[in-house]
């Protein structure tokens, strides 16, 4: 299926004035639609990291798909939450980050991680890339502490079912953190 993009709905001036809300709820309540999503994003994960062991998923919306591809390439799931959603364990980390409309924390239960793991952050939409790189300065947390390789080509790559390329998401991305564009895939680009 191709044609993922006349299942999308635009909401202007929502959450907030200036901001066009890309909805993806018609593609993911569509069965076939959904499935054909999944298998691509599945394809196209494989193909950048052949030995994924983890999916990180921004709440809310990627919490779905990311679910759905860690059972797919038979790896764990990492839910990343808004602060104040996770159980007060000492491994939480934390981290503020920016929006395209603003700020927000999130955080993560790291003992849920392993050095040598295999990364792919999952989100819905990539738009700034602030949420994504949100992620990946928690897991700069954890290198800096020892508990995680590195950034290398073979440790970390992204995924997004859309990306918003007006806003020069994907350049934000590669350029502050160091990642070859190659590491991040986006589905459906607009």
């Amino acid at each position: 299926m191709n044609n993922y993009e006349d299942l999308l709905r635009q909401y202007v001036d929502f959450p907030q004035k200036g901001v066009v809300f890309q909805d993806i709820n018609p593609l993911l309540s569509n069965w076939k639609a959904l499935q054909s999503c999944a298998d691509d994003l599945e394809e196209a994960c494989r193909e950048m990291m052949p030995m994924s062991t983890k999916i990180l998923a921004a709440e809310a919306r990627g919490f779905i798909l990311g679910a759905i591809l860690a059972d797919r390439l038979n790896c764990g799931f990492v839910p990343i939450r808004k602060k104040n959603k996770l159980p007060p364990y000492n491994s939480i980390v934390e981290i503020d980050y920016n929006l395209e409309y603003g700020s927000n924390t999130i955080a993560m239960d790291a003992s849920l991680l392993e050095y040598n793991d295999k990364i792919i952050i999952f989100d819905d939409v990539l738009a700034t890339g602030g949420t994504a790189k949100g992620i990946a300065d928690l897991l700069k947390k954890e290198i800096t502490a020892g508990r995680l390789a590195d950034f290398s080509k073979n440790n970390i790559c992204f995924a997004f079912m859309l990306e918003i390329e007006a806003l020069k998401g994907k350049k934000f991305l590669s350029e502050s953190l160091g990642i070859n564009k190659d590491n991040i895939f986006s589905l459906i680009r607009i």
